[in-house]
């Protein structure tokens, strides 16, 4: 049953965000209005607002003939997204170095840890969730809504929620040397380098040629 506190429209986009999150739906894939309003009974016109919605958000584009079918993130905008990330990431991170408590820390080791585990056993959707999770315990010490909910944003707009690679090897040395970044950002914390550290998430673990992994 659809709950009260959450709109029709907004279902429908996160219904169809999951859809392009588990890769069941792939780039230049055309979105199905009739199969969303059976599998979700409900009518087309919240289906057609959050279409509308996802387009304007930049996950759909919408041509004529055509319809609204999932978008590309090439890999010149990805590229620049993470640039941009990296700036308020890493700014963010210097802010937060005299903030973070013992407890943040072993929790983001925790995290770390279990990224590593999820590495080796081949769980990379797994691997996404954690990381996000670990870069919020710092983020989440910054007291600037404003700043944290652009860099979200910025971050919505890879909405798709693993990584391709054309191998599996080529998959976990990757992950692996990622996951070795977010060890060496607990150390600079630990040791307290705001300006290492701010320098080190700028650019290196938000390196725009990392970006590729996270274009469609």
């Amino acid at each position: 049953m659809l709950t009260h506190y959450m709109s029709l429209k907004d279902h429908v986009y996160n219904y169809i965000s999951e859809k392009i999150n588990d890769g069941s739906l792939k780039p230049d894939d055309k979105i199905n209005e009739q199969q969303i309003s059976d599998a979700l009974n409900i009518s087309r016109t919240p289906i057609r607002e959050a279409l509308i919605q996802l387009a304007s958000d930049g996950f759909l584009e919408n041509t004529p003939r055509r319809g609204f079918r999932v978008k590309f993130l090439d890999i010149k905008r990805a590229q620049e997204l993470y640039e941009i990330i990296g700036i308020l990431d890493g700014r963010i991170a210097y802010n937060t170095v005299d903030l973070i408590k013992e407890d943040d820390l072993r929790n983001m080791k925790f995290l770390a840890d279990s990224m590593d585990v999820a590495i080796e056993q081949g769980m990379s959707a797994k691997y996404y969730e954690l990381q996000i999770q670990f870069h919020d315990i710092y983020l989440n010490l910054y007291d600037n809504s404003e700043l944290i909910s652009l860099l979200n944003k910025l971050k919505d707009n890879f909405l798709r929620k693993y990584y391709i690679f054309d191998d599996k090897d080529n998959e976990m040395q990757i992950l692996r040397k990622t996951n070795l970044q977010h060890h060496e950002i607990i150390q600079l914390f630990k040791e307290k380098k705001k300006d290492e550290l701010e320098r080190y998430i700028r650019d290196v673990h938000w390196n725009k040629e990392s970006a590729m992994f996270d274009s469609l």
